[in-house]
C-alpha cells in the first residue's frame, strides 16, 4: 500500500473527527439492516495484484442508536501475475455513528476482525476506518468509508473504499421527548352554603332561607306592603257591654297589633238616633271605652296604643228609620293599617 493510500485514509478519518456540529442520531436501536454495496481495493504490493472492484453485502443489528454490529461478506476479482483469482472475505465489524454532522453528512467509525481467502490461502485480517452517511429517510441511507486492512499472516496492508445503501428494517422507535400535557388549571371550588346562588365569599347575608329571592350581595329582596285590618263590634239597644261573640274579632286586631308594634288602634263609638243626643254621645263613648278595655284586660295591649272616641248618632252607616239600619249604627269600629316589608319569594 503506497503513501497516497495512507493520505486518503487519513483524510477520511480527519473529516470524521472534525464533524462537531450536534445532530441527534436516528433511532436505530433494536433494528436489523441490509447493506449491499461495492468496494474498490488498492492491494499491498506484496500481493502483486492490480486495483480491483467487487461487491459487498452486510447484515447488521443496532445495539443502540449509535452502535451497530455488522456481518459483512466481500467478493472481489484479483488480476495477479499468476492469473485471475477471487478474494472472498467475511468479517464482523463494529460501526459507531457520531452525534455530529458535516453539513448534511454524518460521520462514523468502523473497525472489525475478519477472515480472507485467496490464492487458495487463508489470512486473518483486522480493519479500521471512517466514513460518512447521508440519511434519505427513516429506512434508507447512503454510506461510504475508507479503511485499512491488515493481514496478520502475510503482514500486508491493503486499502479499500466502499460505498452502498443501507436498508433499515422494522419501525424506528420515537426519539422525540415525551411532552407531558400541561394540566388545566383547577377550577376554583365555589361554596354556596345557603344555596341562594351567591358564593359564600360574596354573600353578605348568610343562611338566607332558600325560598327567598336575593340580590347580588345574597341578601333578601324586600318589598313593601300596606297591612290593614278592620274591627266592627255591634251592640244591643242602649247597651255598652261588648258581646262575647266579638271576642274572636277583637283578638284578630290584638294579633295584628302585636305583629305590627308601630300601629295604634283608634276606636270610634256610635249609636242610633233613638234617645237624646247627649245621652247617645255618652253611650257611644262608653261603647268605645268598653272595647278598649277588652283589648287591655283580655289581650294585654298597652293602653298607650289605644284611643277611644265617641261620635254619638252623628255618623250613621245605615238608615235609622228601620230596625236593621239602627242595629248597624249601634257599633264600635276601627281601621288599622301598617306599612310592612316582607321578603320577595322565588318564582
Amino acid at each position: 500500500m503506497d503513501n497516497k493510500s495512507f493520505k486518503v485514509l487519513g483524510l477520511v478519518i480527519a473529516l470524521g473527527a472534525l464533524g462537531m456540529s450536534a445532530q441527534s442520531a436516528v433511532a436505530d436501536e433494536d433494528r436489523f439492516y441490509i447493506a449491499p454495496g461495492v468496494q474498490w481495493m488498492d492491494f499491498d504490493s506484496a500481493r502483486q495484484s492490480d486495483d480491483e472492484f467487487g461487491y459487498t453485502v452486510g447484515l447488521g443489528y443496532g445495539l443502540s442508536d449509535n452502535l451497530a454490529l455488522e456481518l459483512n461478506h466481500a467478493n472481489l476479482k484479483m488480476n495477479t501475475l499468476a492469473g485471475m483469482e477471487r478474494l472472498r472475505s467475511i468479517r464482523l465489524d463494529a460501526i459507531y455513528k457520531l452525534d455530529n454532522s458535516i453539513g448534511v453528512l454524518s460521520p462514523y467509525f468502523a473497525a472489525g476482525l475478519g477472515h480472507t481467502h485467496f490464492y487458495s490461502n487463508d489470512d486473518t485480517t483486522v480493519n479500521a476506518g471512517a466514513g460518512l452517511t447521508y440519511r434519505f429517510n427513516d429506512r434508507v441511507e447512503w454510506r461510504a468509508s475508507a479503511r485499512t486492512f491488515y493481514g496478520f499472516d502475510d503482514g500486508t496492508y491493503d486499502f479499500g473504499i466502499d460505498t452502498g445503501l443501507v436498508f433499515h428494517l422494522g419501525e424506528a422507535r420515537s426519539t422525540a421527548p415525551v411532552v407531558q400535557p400541561t394540566p388545566a388549571p383547577a377550577a376554583p371550588v365555589v361554596v354556596d352554603s345557603d344555596r341562594d346562588g351567591v358564593p359564600d365569599n360574596r354573600d353578605a347575608c348568610p343562611d338566607t332561607p332558600r325560598n327567598y329571592a336575593v340580590d347580588e350581595r345574597g341578601c333578601p329582596i324586600m318589598i313593601e306592603e300596606v297591612a290593614r285590618i278592620e274591627l266592627q263590634v255591634e251592640f244591643a239597644f242602649d247597651s255598652a257591654v261588648v258581646p262575647a261573640a266579638y271576642f274572636d274579632e277583637i283578638q284578630r286586631v290584638s294579633d295584628f297589633m302585636e305583629a305590627n308594634p308601630d300601629t295604634v288602634a283608634a276606636l270610634g263609638g256610635h249609636t242610633d238616633s233613638i234617645g237624646a243626643e247627649q245621652y247617645n254621645q255618652d253611650l257611644s263613648e262608653r261603647r268605645a271605652a268598653a272595647v278598649r278595655q277588652v283589648l287591655i284586660d283580655r289581650f294585654d295591649i298597652s293602653p298607650a296604643r289605644i284611643t277611644a272616641t265617641g261620635y254619638g248618632e252623628s255618623q250613621p252607616v245605615a238608615s235609622n228609620a228601620t230596625a236593621t239600619g239602627r242595629e248597624r249604627n249601634r257599633r264600635v269600629e276601627s281601621v288599622l293599617s301598617s306599612t310592612v316589608q316582607r321578603p320577595q319569594l322565588r318564582n
